[in-house]
């Protein structure tokens, strides 16, 4: 299928998707509540029904409530101002005496016969419980609601979902739809990511060329993300945009109005090559390299930390931002700032000199702390990724873990507050299913059930630095998004894992139950028109190779819950009269398994192909001159002849991955036969140090000593090639009498000049060496 299709799919799968509803009585909630029991006689919302408040501050929440519901009851409640409620009503009320149970986020529902109650010390806590009752409309037709008490409240006081959109702009429309979708999944931070190097996106009045100039760039969008070059040309930049600062203030209210904070992320000292377009004097050369289109890497044009512009210009900035948001929190980025320009640059080491600090990470320490000086003066906190800890940690910081979970353990240890935000389980720009047939995306393989998986408070804290642990967030990297509808199809389902993650008792955790709930929950982002993924109903292979009888086990998998897998081994399309899967099944020659996932006798569409190369060499004994890494060791011993090819993505367990070093091995084909080919495969992924090989020699052998070689293949591909690629080398030459096999893939050594790691180590992958 092609992979613009899935953008689409949910959209085209609406009619039949879950064709098999609960029964009336189950309930279907996400994130799932506290405390929930189901009793007594159940109370039906009607046209004449009420919606009582007895605080005027409830007016705006009661006014979202019937908003909101009208889209499954088909009408709005009035809602009125009462001190009380007759029967027939809903009721919002705040407590007269504070509920140490529910605490300020939380809320108690009680549906009965009477009507229903929602109660809490807060109007955040009526706000989710409006939510909750949302759900429980959408699941129960005409407003029939079940006799139903809730308890509810959350584990996390931070519940974040980030959004870059300096990479890709994206419109003010649609930060209105997400900050709706965090108030239903009832998260509480938004982490607006507004500039980077690629765009300044908001509006600094003081410093208008911020958004003249830094919020545009030339559109090359026709070119890979990091096969962009760096472009200096004003009158051909015009992709791009920013938000006034009217349109935030509105935003801001708007999502305070759901119990949203606003952070905003203004980046420094790095990723900021947007502002050094319109003020190339803030940076240590000068230079001017105009707005970035694409990828950049090492982030080497940075703001000068010895040049006292610099520091005024922020605070102009900050205080300008500070009237914009009221967030407690200012995040100031902090991460991935290669100090080379501050190590050649005079003012920046006259700064080290006359501070009296040890270095360039110190003097980023300086830079941070500096600027948290001043936020804390203006009663405002400091947040920042986890580089700002190297050099050491402002004294008043909290720290974004992303790079792993270390830097936040780190921090918790030295008594400071932390979000955690790992790449492996937070960061939503990561494939969620089959790179292959997923839309391009940046790397790794974050699934649905891995999200749900996350704990954010990891156990190597006590539990008094657990307390620190303020919660955790999602993270959207925009580079290969570059509309809206990608953004929702990277997004969603996978908000709902994390949203339980952070709110619901870590001991409610259960994928099957949450895998359940989820059939109705992607039931309400279709009517919500939420381009949705359905890669956790993808079908996932776990091939094991049987050395004994010289096969291969073949195991099927899927996210997806209570699911009827047909699977071919022909190579034709499985369909609802395909063999069923039960258990795991062996193969013993070359073959193509394809598989899906059916619900209701209709195919989820999302059809796994893998081949299966069941060769000469196949489980064969094999020997490597030089180690390859273990952090890419593939399958282990015999990854290099199980049968398996690597897709294009380079983490899929399948590739070995060689760091400066060749990939030599001598293969034994157990007896003397005769060969018809030899071949390999390697992986070109540009942007992560990854070449083709310099050449492929293949060699062959009767008695593991003398060596003869067949071919030596010169590589004819660009290694400056930005797509990534599988290349294929292969000997098409038949020889007798064939014990021994050795190929030598030579790596490039380094990285190629020109390349941002020009000099350093090149990564070699290959993940088969197939011989016929």
């Amino acid at each position: 299928m092609n992979k613009g299709t899935f953008l689409l799919l949910p959209l085209m799968m609406v009619m039949f998707f879950f064709g098999c509803k609960s029964s009336a009585d189950e309930i279907s909630l996400i994130p799932i509540p506290v405390e929930m029991n189901v009793s007594g006689a159940g109370f039906t919302i009607k046209p004449e029904t009420k919606l009582v408040y007895n605080g005027l501050e409830l007016e705006v929440i009661s006014n979202i409530a019937t908003e909101l519901w009208k889209s499954y009851l088909g009408f709005e409640l009035q809602a009125e101002f009462a001190q009380s409620a007759s029967s027939n009503a809903v009721f919002f009320t705040i407590n007269d005496v504070h509920d140490e149970t529910i605490g300020e986020e939380g809320y108690r529902i009680d549906i009965s016969s009477n009507g229903l109650v929602v109660s809490a010390n807060k109007p955040a806590g009526i706000l989710y419980a409006s939510q909750t009752v949302y759900q429980l409309i959408s699941t129960h037709t005409h407003g029939r609601l079940p006799g139903l008490q809730i308890t509810d409240f959350p584990r996390f006081g931070y519940r974040g979902l980030h959004l870059d959109v300096s990479r890709h702009f994206h419109p003010m429309e649609f930060i209105y739809k997400m900050i709706d979708q965090m108030a239903k999944h009832k998260l509480n931070v938004f982490h607006w990511h507004l500039i980077d190097d690629q765009g300044w996106r908001l509006e600094i009045k003081k410093y208008p060329k911020l958004t003249e100039v830094g919020a545009w760039r030339v559109d090359k969008s026709h070119l890979h993300w990091d096969a962009r070059p760096l472009t200096n040309d004003r009158e051909n930049a015009t992709y791009g945009g920013y938000y006034t600062q009217d349109e935030v203030r509105k935003l801001v209210a708007y999502a305070a109005e759901r119990n949203i904070t606003v952070m905003p992320e203004i980046e420094m000292p790095a990723h900021v090559m947007s502002a050094l377009a319109a003020y190339p004097e803030l940076s240590c050369t000068g230079e001017n390299l105009g707005v970035p289109p694409g990828g950049v890497w090492p982030i080497t044009h940075i703001y000068c930390a010895g040049n006292e512009d610099v520091f005024e210009f922020l605070e102009n900035v900050l205080l300008e931002v500070m009237e914009l948001f009221p967030s407690e929190f200012i995040h100031i980025g902090g991460d991935e700032a290669d100090k080379t320009e501050w190590r050649s640059c005079p003012k920046c080491q006259a700064r080290i000199r006359n501070e009296g600090l040890a270095d360039e990470e110190e003097l980023q320490s300086y830079f941070i702390s500096r600027m948290e000086r001043f936020l804390n003066a203006h009663g405002r906190q400091l947040m920042g990724w986890d580089e700002i800890l190297e050099g050491g940690l402002a004294p008043n910081a909290t720290v974004m873990s992303w790079r792993g979970e270390a830097g936040g353990i780190e921090a918790a240890r030295m008594g400071h507050t932390v979000v955690m935000t790992p790449g492996s389980h937070c960061y939503f720009d990561h494939y969620q299913g089959d790179p292959d047939i997923e839309p391009l995306a940046i790397h790794g393989y974050t699934t649905l059930a891995k999200v749900y998986s996350y704990e954010p408070i990891p156990a190597e804290l006590t539990p008094e630095e657990g307390k620190l642990v303020l919660g955790a967030q999602a993270n959207v990297w925009t580079e290969y998004m570059p509309d809206s509808r990608h953004v929702e199809y990277m997004v969603f389902p996978r908000l709902a894992a994390l949203s339980e993650v952070v709110w619901s008792p870590a001991e409610h955790r259960d994928w099957g139950g949450f895998s359940r709930r989820m059939q109705t929950q992607y039931e309400r982002y279709a009517k919500q028109d939420i381009n949705y993924s359905l890669s956790a109903f993808q079908v996932r292979a776990l091939p094991e190779v049987n050395l004994e009888n010289r096969c291969l086990r073949i195991e099927l998998d899927t996210e997806a819950y209570d699911p009827q897998i047909r699977y071919t081994t022909d190579g034709s399309q499985p369909n609802a009269r395909s063999s069923l899967y039960r258990e795991p099944f062996e193969i013993d020659k070359t073959t193509t398994v394809k598989a899906v996932v059916f619900e209701n006798g209709r195919s989820m569409e999302q059809v796994m192909e893998r081949e299966y190369f069941l060769h000469k060499a196949f489980a064969g004994g094999i020997q490597l001159r030089y180690p390859n890494s273990p952090q890419y060791d593939g399958h282990g011993e015999h990854s290099l002849v199980n049968g398996i090819r690597g897709s294009r993505s380079f983490s899929d367990g399948n590739w070995k991955g060689f760091l400066g070093d060749d990939l030599v091995a001598v293969i034994d084909l157990g007896e003397a036969t005769t060969i018809e080919q030899i071949s390999v495969d390697a992986l070109q992924n540009y942007a992560s140090w990854i070449f083709l090989p310099q050449w492929v020699a293949f060699e062959v052998s009767s008695d593991g000593k003398d060596f003869h070689l067949l071919e030596k293949v010169e590589n004819e591909y660009d290694i400056y090639d930005n797509e990534r690629n599988i290349r294929i080398y292969s000997a098409p030459t038949p020889a007798d009498d064939v014990r021994f096999v050795r190929v030598t893939v030579k790596n490039q050594g380094v990285c190629p000049p020109g390349h941002s790691g020009e000099g350093q180590p090149a990564w070699l992958f290959v993940s088969e060496i197939k011989v016929n």
